[in-house]
């Protein structure tokens, strides 16, 4: 898969408003700082996702239209940027808004064809984590469980944290990320790839 050119479509707040039609959809989803905005900026090879080091920066869904080159076709695909949970600087009642946002959102577009779930590398799994473990699965989603930010910690625990998920999750793709030295770009994009082939 090639990337031809991506650009930011809308940001939305109100769940019934859905991304284009019939186009193929990846929702990147994580915690707030997790690094969903830099991995889809290198995924794409430009900045068009807001990125900064204030969790809880990204308040709304984000959509981008993603052209690409495929089998030698020209196509396209839509990337989602989703807010954050977890620790952000947002009154609660906001942070509900998004939790109904979000479920409203992802419940009701046919669209989508993976979850794209960033995790920090350097974490461990919670409560929270944990319920949208569930909630993902009692809803019939597939997801790809995406390790973020790899150059940050030394490689053997890095690599030590894939072998610990690829067990826990038992069959669900384990990637690793690192949006600083492009480290599983490729491997990420091939996996889109073939989920829409």
């Amino acid at each position: 898969m090639k990337i031809l050119n991506a650009e930011f479509v809308r940001s939305i707040a109100d769940a019934r408003v859905l991304g284009p039609e019939s186009v193929p959809e990846f929702c990147f989803i994580g915690r707030s700082n997790v690094g969903k905005s830099s991995l889809i900026n290198n995924l794409v090879a430009r900045k068009i996702a807001r990125t900064s080091s204030t969790p809880g920066a990204t308040r709304l869904i984000n959509i981008f239209d993603v052209h690409y080159e495929s089998m030698g076709e020209r196509r396209h695909m839509v990337f989602s940027d989703f807010p954050g949970f977890g620790f952000s600087k947002v009154s609660r009642s906001v942070s509900r808004n998004w939790k109904s946002m979000i479920e409203g959102y992802v419940l009701k577009n046919k669209n989508i064809r993976r979850i794209i779930w960033l995790f920090d590398v350097r974490r461990e799994m919670d409560d929270l984590d944990q319920t949208l473990l569930e909630w993902l699965l009692n809803n019939g989603f597939e997801f790809y469980f995406v390790l973020t930010k790899s150059d940050k910690d030394k490689q053997g625990n890095v690599a030590a944290k894939r072998k610990f998920f690829n067990e826990y999750f038992k069959g669900i793709p384990v990637l690793l990320y690192s949006s600083k030295t492009g480290q599983g770009k490729n491997e990420l994009l091939s996996a889109i790839e073939n989920t829409i082939r």
